[in-house]
């Protein structure tokens, strides 16, 4: 026996079965329009946030205060000289460097965050390097590879990681750093580099 309560579910069922189609064309059309109208972007979620795990927004501080990068010579056997300096490093004790940087923020004019493919979050940076830049980072990658020492790559005065500077030939001054570098650190690498190296080098 059918109740009136199921009469009302099946005329409910029957009245959308009916209007699917009709909706579904809609639909269609309404994405069509977007699609057409906005580039393929999805007009609910233009930056695409929704396809990140999270949508960082880099540190923009004071022309240097923040993202001031130094490269410097690790010194591994204390001789109390005058140059040697202690810092804190990011994943390690007390680091000695030797004060004086190899390079620095004046040398590099810009820096360029790229993804790591197979290791989401994390990044390698491309450094833009001034002509003398080019010619000091040429002389610390002259070197045979496995001769080559570990250099300390300092962030705001704290060693972030050691790296071994890849060969730059004669013709560029545009060189990679592999990292990895954790996506706060590469972006906000990115955006203070130009700034710094205005301050630094009185652009």
């Amino acid at each position: 026996m059918t109740t009136r309560k199921h009469s009302k579910h099946s005329a409910g069922r029957a009245a959308r079965t009916l209007l699917r189609p009709a909706f579904r064309l809609a639909a269609l059309g309404f994405a069509a329009f977007c699609l057409a109208s906005c580039g393929g972007k999805n007009i609910f979620d233009p930056l695409g946030v929704d396809e990140k795990e999270e949508a960082y927004t880099p540190v923009v501080g004071e022309p240097g205060e923040v993202g001031v990068v130094s490269i410097h010579e690790i010194i591994h056997h204390k001789r109390g000289d005058a140059k040697e300096l202690e810092i804190s490093a990011m994943f390690e004790d007390e680091v000695i460097i030797n004060k004086d940087p190899l390079l620095d923020s004046s040398d590099i004019i810009s820096i360029e965050a790229i993804a790591v493919n197979d290791l989401p979050g994390f990044y390698k940076l491309r450094l833009n390097l001034t002509q003398e830049g080019g010619k000091l980072w040429r002389k610390l990658s002259a070197m045979d590879r496995d001769k080559t020492p570990s250099l300390a790559f300092v962030v705001d005065n704290v060693l972030y990681r050691t790296f071994k500077p890849r060969f730059l030939y004669s013709d560029a001054d545009t060189v990679v750093i592999d990292g990895p570098f954790d996506e706060p650190m590469a972006l906000n690498l990115e955006a203070n580099a130009i700034r710094n190296f205005m301050h630094f080098s009185q652009q």
